[in-house]
């Protein structure tokens, strides 16, 4: 990478005009064994069983009338409609893995079910993932609190910070609230979002996905990315949280640099200076 970054470093002294080189990492790996390899099931399973299958509704009128449809189309052609492979219109739920993020998608409603309609149609459901040894947190909507991560032992009410019990955040981030909070308000949130156990002295957790190194989640290093900058470019104290965040320190560059242009470099310009000064004049990882 840093053979890379030279030979960029050394275009830029040709180009007419100038140039900074800021380096944006996309994020860590958290380590750990599987779900399934810690349980000899997925999470897909677990959810599967949990649920109530004479409390869930059939499908909705729109996907039914397509499916009719459908079936008519395949009777007057006599070929056999192609099922698109993301319709998932006959089956109770969709669950996700995304490294150690888990979404549950209940498919009974075209919209989101609040916590209290979860615990009233599956009642075995929730206490089932909250249980669950490798699972560290829930993110679900309560139409009287709004949301909230529930945990084995206890509940952390997102919207004004109040925590009953054991706080499920505890192992992660202080950041954690600010996090799960902005997901909540995310038009296509699961029903209900799963997060894994994270142990901090080994500092591991576990995908619902087939991987060792994940990420997607929370938890260890998956949660630390890195901008490499040149020092005069400046960084607002305190941490850096979401990609807004980020986007707006770049944007902040690139005007106050592109507002104290005066001339721009001579195309094909010979080079004066050592191909060595790029690694030299950056800052240490922020």
């Amino acid at each position: 990478l840093d053979d890379h970054f030279a030979r960029i470093e050394r275009a830029c002294r040709y180009a007419p005009r100038p140039y900074e080189i800021v380096v944006l990492s996309d994020h860590g790996q958290t380590q750990g064994a599987t779900f399934k390899q810690r349980n000899g099931y997925g999470l897909d399973e677990l959810v599967d069983r949990s649920l109530t299958r004479s409390d869930a509704t059939g499908i909705a009128g729109g996907d039914e009338q397509s499916s009719m449809v459908g079936h008519a189309l395949s009777e007057a052609t006599g070929k056999k409609a192609k099922r698109p492979k993301n319709d998932v219109s006959d089956q109770d739920v969709v669950v996700l893995g995304s490294g150690n993020l888990g979404l549950v998608y209940l498919m009974e409603e075209r919209r989101r079910l609040t916590l209290e309609e979860i615990e009233a149609r599956h009642p075995q459901l929730m206490p089932a993932l909250r249980a669950h040894p490798h699972v560290g947190w829930l993110l679900v909507r309560s139409s009287e609190h709004g949301a909230v991560a529930l945990g084995a032992r206890g509940a952390h009410y997102l919207e004004d910070g109040r925590v009953e019990g054991e706080d499920p955040l505890a192992p992660f981030s202080p950041h954690a609230p600010r996090h799960l909070l902005r997901t909540d308000g995310f038009e296509h949130v699961a029903d209900i979002m799963v997060g894994s156990f994270y142990d901090s002295d080994g500092d591991e957790g576990c995908a619902f996905e087939e991987l060792i190194s994940f990420h997607g989640g929370m938890g260890g290093d998956q949660t630390r990315p890195f901008i490499l900058r040149p020092a005069h470019l400046k960084v607002p104290p305190g941490p850096i949280l979401g990609s807004a965040s980020v986007h707006r320190i770049l944007a902040g560059w690139r005007k106050q640099l592109q507002g104290g242009l005066t001339a721009a470099v001579p195309a094909h310009a010979e080079p004066t200076e050592a191909a060595g000064v790029a690694e030299q004049s950056v800052a240490p990882s922020e």
